[in-house]
This record gives C-alpha cells, sequence and structure tokens, in this order.
C-alpha cells in the first residue's frame, strides 16, 4: 500500500470521527443542498492545565464543579464552555457511571452529566420540599 493510500484511509477515518460528532440538526444540514459543505483544517490547540491533569482527579473536579452550581442552566454553560470535546465529557460520564454510547453526541453527554449532577439535586429538592438557598 502507498504512503497515498494510508494518507486516503486516515483521512476517510478521520472525516468518519467528525461526522459521527455531530448534531442531529447538523447532519440534516449536510444532507440538504441549500446548504454548502466545506473542510477546513485546524491544528489542534496544545494542551491546557486540565488535561494534563490524571482523567480521574480532572474529572472528580469536573463533577464538583457542576453539582455545586444551583441551575440546570448553570450547569450546561460551564460544560459548554470548559468540557466543549466529546472525549472530556465521555471522562467525566464513565465518572458518574453513567451509560454511554459510541452514538452519543456532545448535547446528548452534556444533558445526561447536567441531569446525573445539578438535575438529581433539584429532584430531590423538590421531592423533599426544600430549595437550594
Amino acid at each position: 500500500m502507498s504512503q497515498a493510500e494510508i494518507n486516503i484511509l486516515i483521512v476517510f477515518r478521520r472525516l468518519t470521527e467528525a461526522l459521527d460528532a455531530l448534531s442531529e440538526d447538523e447532519l440534516k444540514k449536510l444532507s440538504d443542498p441549500q446548504y454548502a459543505v466545506e473542510i477546513k483544517t485546524i491544528r489542534r490547540r496544545s494542551r491546557d492545565d486540565a488535561s494534563l491533569l490524571p482523567p480521574d482527579a480532572y474529572a472528580e473536579d469536573a463533577i464538583a464543579e457542576i453539582t455545586s452550581l444551583p441551575s440546570r442552566q448553570d450547569a450546561q454553560a460551564l460544560l459548554d464552555s470548559k468540557f466543549s470535546s466529546k472525549k472530556a465529557l465521555e471522562i467525566i460520564a464513565r465518572k458518574l457511571d453513567i451509560p454511554i454510547i459510541r452514538q452519543d453526541k456532545v448535547e446528548d453527554l452534556r444533558d445526561k452529566i447536567v441531569e446525573a449532577t445539578v438535575g438529581a439535586r433539584i429532584r430531590s429538592q423538590a421531592i423533599q420540599g426544600t430549595t437550594g438557598a
């Protein structure tokens, strides 16, 4: 197999991974002829401090931070800003023992994490008739 063929296989694998990470809405746009498809390559950012921590410590810190938030919206905003990659969300979800499947999109993982942390606390407070304040 030539180097060009190997490169093509690598590109197809990476395109498949990128397509797998798209939301349902994004997939609909890709199939709509009114939208143009462009491919853009971007050099990956260097690792930040959070990604240098061992995954367990990183996940535990993230879970503690998310759980301490007062609302689902705040938790969503935190996950959107700090943990935007599917890989980071999968690590957190596994630490919470949340069942995940390969087809889960980034939004699905965020929703599951929010419900397992903030959502569970808010539901418990509602059942008990207490508030977080």
